[in-house]
C-alpha cells in the first residue's frame, strides 16, 4: 500500500474550478476532482501554519492549548507511527517553517525529508548592507528580495519541491510500503511565480506587487490590491500545472490501482472577502476555513468523481492514513478516519471545533456556525514542554511567570507534567496570529451557513439557536479535554460545563 498526500499553503477554495471559480486557468484540479471525492464541509481545526500542521500529525485540536507550536515530546505523530510500522515515510517541503524554532520537531517525525530553500522570508542568504537599520532578526520582508535573486524562472522554489518529489516517486514507484508528504509554500504571499504563469492573465507581466498587508482592503491602494489577485491566480496556474504533472505520473504508472492521493491545504486566504485581505485579524469566515480538500482511495474507484457533504477537517486526516495502512489509531486522535465518508458520506462529526489560540471558538455543526469571542481573555495558558513559538524562544520572563505552576490535568498525554504559562501578556511577539484581543471588537457572530452562505446576517440575538450552539461547544470541549480557563474565558456559568 502506498499514499500520496499534497498540501498547499493559504488556498482558497474559490479559486479552484472544482469549487465553482471562474476566470482561474487550473484544469488540473478539475481532473483531480475527476479522479477523487471531492468535499464540500472540509474545515481546518487550528490555525494557522504549524497549529494546523500539528493537527497533520497528532490528529487532534491545538488551538485550545497552545499557540504556535512544535510537536510536543507526548505527541503521537502519524508518519512516525507509521515509520514504526515498517513503512517508509518521505517529506518533501520548501515550507520554511519548518527549519525555525517553532517547527524544528516535525521533520525528523519521518523517515527521510528533503527541506527546499528560498521561500518568503527564509534566512537563507544573508546581505549585510542595510541590516542594522532594520532592527531585529526577523527581516522577512527584506529577506524576500534577497532570496528571489536565487529563485528566478526555472530555479523557483515550487519547481524545486516538485523535483524533490519526483526523485522519490521516481525511485519506489516499484516498491510497496511508503507514504510520501509533498507540502509546497504556495499559493501563500508573496505571490510570486515565473512569469510564464503570470502572462496567462496578461499580455505583459504585471508589476511586482504580490505581497498585500494584513489589513482591511480599505487602508490599501486598491490597484495594488487588484494587482495582487492576479498573482495569486498566478500561482494558482503554477500549482495546476506540477499537479497535472503528479497525475500524469500516477497514469503512467498506474498507481491509481493500489495508492491513495490526498491534497489539502492548511487554511484559505482572504483576497477581498468581507472587505478584508490575508487572515489572522479577522473572525474565521468560510474563505479561511473550509477548506478544498480531495481523497482518492484505490479500494474505493468507483468514488470517483462524486462530492461528499459530511463534515471533516484536518483532525481527520492522520486517523485516514493510519486506517488505510491498517495501523492502530492511537485514542489521543479526536479524528475519525474519512473511508467511511468515502463510501458513502458517513457522519463522522455531527459538530466540530475550529479556531485560532486566545481569538474566537468556533462550532460548526451541520448547518449553523457560532463564533464566541472572549468574555475575559486575561484567562489564557499556554501548556507546553517545547516553549518557542514562530522563530523564537519564549522569553525568560515568561519562563519565570510559570513559576511552580506544572499542569498534570490532560488525559490525551498520560497527565505528563507541562508548564502552564501566562498567554495574553506583553510579552507575546507581534504578530498578528498572537494579537490575542485583536478579536474582541468583532463580538459573538452565528450564522446560517444554508440561508447564508455569504455571512451577512448575524444571528447572535436568537436566544435560543445561541443557547443550543453554546451546548454543542462546550461538549466538544468537553471531548477536546479544554482547560478550565477556556470555560472561563468565554463566559460560561461552572454549571455550564462542570
Amino acid at each position: 500500500m502506498r499514499a500520496v498526500t499534497i498540501m498547499y499553503d493559504s488556498l482558497n477554495r474559490r479559486f479552484l474550478p472544482p469549487y465553482g471559480a471562474q476566470g482561474v486557468i487550473a484544469p488540473n484540479f478539475q481532473r483531480l476532482a475527476e479522479h477523487c471525492v471531492t468535499f464540500d464541509n472540509f474545515y481546518c481545526g487550528s490555525m494557522p501554519c504549524m497549529p494546523a500542521r500539528r493537527e497533520l500529525h497528532t490528529g487532534r485540536y491545538n488551538f485550545l492549548m497552545r499557540s504556535w507550536s512544535p510537536l510536543e515530546p507526548f505527541d503521537d505523530s502519524m508518519p512516525e507511527l507509521l515509520s514504526r510500522h515498517k513503512i517508509c515515510t518521505q517529506f518533501v517541503s520548501d515550507h520554511c517553517h519548518y527549519w525555525q524554532d517553532g517547527g524544528l520537531t516535525y521533520h525528523e517525525r519521518y523517515s527521510c525529508f528533503d527541506f527546499i530553500r528560498g521561500q518568503e522570508g527564509d534566512e537563507w542568504h544573508a546581505r549585510s548592507a542595510g541590516y542594522a537599520d532594520m532592527g531585529g532578526k526577523r527581516l522577512t520582508r527584506r529577506q524576500d528580495p534577497i532570496n528571489r535573486g536565487y529563485t528566478r524562472e526555472g530555479n523557483c522554489c515550487h519547481a524545486r519541491c516538485f523535483a524533490a518529489a519526483m526523485d522519490f516517486l521516481e525511485h519506489n514507484v516499484q516498491e510497496d510500503n511508503w507514504y510520501l508528504h509533498l507540502e509546497y509554500f504556495d499559493p501563500h504571499e508573496p505571490f510570486d511565480c515565473p512569469d510564464e504563469y503570470k502572462r496567462l492573465y496578461a499580455d505583459e507581466p504585471l508589476p511586482a506587487f504580490d505581497w498585500p498587508q494584513y489589513a482591511p482592503s480599505e487602508e490599501q491602494d486598491p490597484e495594488k490590491l487588484r494587482q495582487a489577485v492576479v498573482n495569486y491566480k498566478a500561482c494558482i496556474s503554477m500549482c495546476d500545472d506540477y499537479l497535472g504533472r503528479v497525475l500524469d505520473f500516477f497514469d503512467a504508472h498506474d498507481m491509481w490501482k493500489d495508492t491513495m492521493l490526498i491534497v489539502n491545504t492548511d487554511h484559505g486566504y482572504l483576497l477581498g472577502e468581507h472587505g478584508y485581505f490575508a487572515k489572522n485579524y479577522m473572525p474565521c469566515y468560510e474563505e479561511l476555513v473550509n477548506l478544498p480538500f480531495f481523497l482518492y482511495d484505490p479500494r474505493q474507484p468507483e468514488a470517483a468523481g462524486t462530492r461528499r457533504r459530511a463534515l471533516a477537517q484536518t483532525i481527520d486526516i492522520p486517523p485516514t492514513l493510519l486506517d488505510f495502512f491498517h495501523v492502530d489509531i492511537p485514542g489521543s486522535m479526536q479524528g475519525r478516519s474519512l473511508l467511511p465518508v468515502v463510501a458513502d458520506d458517513r457522519t463522522v462529526h455531527d459538530a466540530i471545533l475550529f479556531g485560532y489560540f486566545g481569538k474566537h471558538i468556533n462550532v460548526r455543526d451541520g448547518r449553523y456556525v457560532y463564533m464566541r469571542a472572549a468574555r475575559d481573555n486575561s484567562l489564557l495558558y499556554e501548556y507546553t514542554l517545547m516553549p518557542t513559538r514562530l522563530a523564537a524562544f519564549f522569553t525568560r520572563e515568561e519562563l519565570k511567570s510559570a513559576g511552580d505552576r506544572l499542569y498534570t490535568g490532560f488525559d490525551y498525554c498520560g497527565n505528563i507534567p507541562m508548564l502552564k504559562i501566562p498567554g495574553n501578556t506583553g510579552n507575546v511577539p507581534n504578530a498578528s496570529h498572537h494579537q490575542y484581543d485583536v478579536h474582541l471588537q468583532y463580538g459573538d457572530l452565528l450564522f446560517d451557513l444554508e440561508a447564508d452562505r455569504a455571512q451577512e446576517h448575524n444571528l447572535r440575538d436568537d436566544g435560543e439557536l445561541t443557547r443550543r450552539m453554546v451546548q454543542t461547544m462546550i461538549a466538544l470541549m468537553k471531548e477536546s479535554d479544554a482547560p478550565q480557563e477556556q470555560y472561563q474565558r468565554m463566559g460560561f456559568a461552572p454549571e455550564q460545563y462542570a
